[in-house]
């Protein structure tokens, strides 16, 4: 009975603080706040869009943020974005570059409700 107890008290605690490991609203770009307002919108009119399996990811590199969409059942690789709002210009499926190689520190920013 202990266990069961054990169990259902660590559930509730992940539950609860699953909101906790999203970035902060007011930390976010401009560009990236109206981009998750409009995939929400797209959302509530068709919750089995393609938009309902994604996720925006926040990097950090040469100590600047990019931020990355990932959708899990598109087969296109992520763009990484700058907090400025310009995408990183080389192939982004080469994996070699200096970005893909040190980028760290990843956090999500937004998960749709199927990610």
């Amino acid at each position: 009975m202990k266990k069961v107890i054990l169990l259902i008290a660590v559930y509730f605690l992940l539950v609860s603080c699953e909101k906790g490991y999203l970035v902060p609203e007011d930390e976010l770009p401009e560009w990236l706040r109206t981009s998750i307002e409009k995939d929400e919108q797209i959302i509530k009119k068709n919750p089995k869009y393609m938009t309902s399996y994604g996720s925006w990811i926040r990097y950090k590199w040469h100590d600047e943020y990019y931020y990355e969409y990932f959708n899990l059942v598109s087969s296109t690789m992520p763009k990484p974005i700058s907090h400025i709002g310009d995408t990183l210009n080389f192939f982004v499926n080469d994996n070699n570059t200096a970005y893909y190689k040190e980028k760290c520190c990843k956090k999500y920013v937004w998960k749709g409700p199927n990610f």
